[in-house]
């Protein structure tokens, strides 16, 4: 049987499932606990996005490829780890949203309506802009904000975390 290393795909799913879960605990927590306006979480969730791109770009680059990554090779695995992590969140942040509680999506229809209020909006206005903002706070559509979001911040990440961790083999040690 032959020994080879994972795929690039299915090795960025091993880590983006693993991410994902990770991300997954951290929002259930913040809808459990209603932690919706808490920044901590929001940079808690930053952190770990960062940490888990740290550790499986390093695994990846160390134990399936010699030690070495290119900045681009390291970019598009991290890109797929953020994609993969997201996706796990985005269901699991429609199912909660959608058949368990929607908590906070009542919440944001209600702070966004009082906003406006005191904003002085017109009562026309008011009920116009929040029948697009009902629209728009629903399960699927916020799961789906939630996978671009995640992805488009993993790739962000990816930029910086890609420039640290790369380490290309000299051309000239190889062919001696």
């Amino acid at each position: 049987m032959d020994n080879q290393p994972p795929s690039k795909i299915k090795s960025a799913l091993n880590s983006g499932a693993i991410l994902g879960l990770a991300l997954m605990v951290l929002s259930l927590l913040t809808y459990i606990f209603e932690m919706y306006e808490n920044q901590w979480f929001g940079y808690l969730n930053w952190i770990i996005l960062i940490a888990g791109l740290v550790m499986s770009i390093k695994k990846y680059r160390d134990e399936n490829l010699g030690g070495y990554i290119a900045y681009g090779q390291a970019l598009g695995y991290g890109v797929l780890i953020a994609f993969f992590a997201s996706i796990i969140v985005g269901f699991i942040n429609f199912i909660y949203l959608g058949y368990i509680d929607d908590g906070f999506i009542s919440y944001t229809l209600e702070k966004t309506e009082s906003e406006m209020y005191n904003a002085g909006t017109p009562d026309d206005q008011l009920e116009s802009a929040m029948s697009v903002t009902r629209r728009l706070m629903s399960p699927g559509v916020l799961s789906i904000l939630g996978v671009f979001m995640t992805t488009f911040l993993g790739f962000l990440f990816s930029l910086i975390v890609a420039a640290f961790l790369k380490k290309e083999s000299d051309i000239f040690e190889e062919s001696n």
